[in-house]
């Protein structure tokens, strides 16, 4: 039964979207008594999204001591090469969408009904930012879920477990319990979305459609969507970029290759199951084996550029929506925000919703709000995942071709740094390693 609900429960939140969009509009009365059922739904989201995160975080932090001994100069090109792709994509989002603000003069109704909105947060100072990163109490902020310094605390916690090397891995096997149980009852609480989502939904459809704005609201959201699709058209084109001067590429040979990664990515929606191809088509492009092996298992779980990019626009979205205004300092917590999430998501099912609840507390955004992005997540996920597959692809090329981190393999001489060359093979063969 359970299997079977899994299988369906795409089609099940469809169809829950499409009734609660029928019932908000013809007998919007309904949904008054039933919305506390979207509430326990958000609640038991809200429950295990901290600890899941915690542990997620510990292991994927902890567990790169292996690594970085074994490759240390690839595993930190590929970790900085995460960590600026990732600066750059929410550099990308910020500037889009504090320049068109999409969500500026929309009725917040759609979203505010099901939750109250906190007050916002106030102007930070730099003490104030330090001292609401790293508090004297974590398990008051535990208590109050106050997300950031708890994810905080065990980022440093992953770091030290890194340093302990082997030592360390009597605690990373209970974090990895841990993590898989709360995978597994998040999974499970998955099945209560159609549910749930049926009264989120239907509350701020009746809520909007009494205020006249559903229509206005409709074409807002349209317009975050395209607003997306564009900034993660740019994250993906400046990493081709990269790549392509930094390999002696032509871009569109990069692409022409990629073509089947990006079919096998949209269609799965999951960067792990498109590494064996991606690989691939890493070391056709001339990529150093070990470099391919090593950074592109790292970063298909660290380098989510994309996700993160999802996570700032929907939260900048949503504040213009209600009004919040975000000085840059909170704009920069709301990035850091997105960073630590990304980081510890890798590899959860339902990382983005996992991921927006912290996001969306950072800036006191009601986390019912999830709901609405929840029909487009779907679709949007498909988009995430190709760049995110593309970027570390492009990563992998980028870091190859830096000598300090690796040598050509050894059937291969050093490739001519024009567009169009063979590649000699020390046993006479020949092959195109341009376009």
């Amino acid at each position: 039964m359970v299997s079977l609900l899994k299988k369906l429960n795409s089609f099940l939140i469809l169809v829950s979207i499409l009734l609660a969009v029928l019932f908000g509009i013809l007998t919007p009365d309904i949904f008054e008594p039933t919305r506390f059922l979207g509430t326990i739904f958000i609640n038991l989201l809200k429950a295990f999204a901290l600890p899941l995160i915690c542990s997620a975080l510990v292991i994927a932090i902890g567990g790169m001591g292996s690594e970085m001994g074994k490759l240390k100069s690839i595993a930190r090109g590929a970790i900085a090469y995460a960590f600026v792709s990732e600066v750059i994509a929410i550099s990308i989002a910020l500037l889009l969408f504090n320049f068109f603000k999409p969500g500026v003069g929309v009725n917040p109704s759609l979203i505010q009904s099901a939750d109250q909105l906190s007050e916002p947060g106030k102007t930070l100072s730099a003490s104030d930012f330090a001292l609401s990163v790293f508090p004297s109490n974590i398990f008051d902020s535990l208590a109050k879920f106050n997300l950031l310094p708890v994810v905080c605390f065990f980022l440093i916690l992953g770091l030290c477990l890194c340093k302990m090397g082997k030592e360390a891995n009597p605690v990373l096997n209970i974090a990895k319990t841990f993590r898989d149980a709360c995978a597994i009852a998040l999974d499970h609480i998955m099945l209560l979305a159609p549910i749930g989502i049926f009264s989120l939904v239907g509350s701020g459809i009746a809520s909007s459609q009494a205020s006249g704005d559903f229509r206005a609201q409709l074409l807002a959201l349209a317009n975050y969507v395209a607003l997306l699709l564009v900034g993660l058209f740019l994250h993906g084109l400046w990493q081709l970029l990269l790549a392509a001067f930094t390999a002696k590429l032509n871009p569109s040979h990069i692409i022409r290759s990629c073509c089947p990664v990006f079919s096998m990515a949209f269609g799965t929606s999951s960067s792990v199951s498109t590494l064996p191809l991606a690989i691939k088509t890493a070391e056709e492009l001339g990529a150093c084996q070990k470099v391919t092996r090593l950074m592109l298992p790292v970063t298909a779980t660290i380098n989510i550029g994309g996700m993160m990019m999802y996570e700032v626009t929907a939260a900048l979205f949503f504040t213009q929506v209600l009004g919040i205004e975000l000085d840059f300092g909170q704009q920069i917590l709301l990035g850091i925000a997105c960073i630590l999430g990304g980081f510890a998501a890798g590899g959860i099912p339902e990382t983005s919703l996992v991921s927006l609840v912290m996001v969306f507390k950072t800036v006191n955004i009601p986390i019912s709000a999830i709901s609405i992005l929840l029909p487009l997540d779907r679709i949007l996920d498909r988009f995430r995942t190709v760049i995110n597959i593309f970027g570390n692809l492009c990563g992998v090329l980028t870091v190859s071709s830096k000598s300090s981190f690796t040598k050509l393999e050894p059937g291969v001489k050093k490739r001519s740094k024009t567009w169009l060359k063979e590649t000699v093979h020390l046993d006479g063969s020949k092959g195109i390693s341009g376009y």
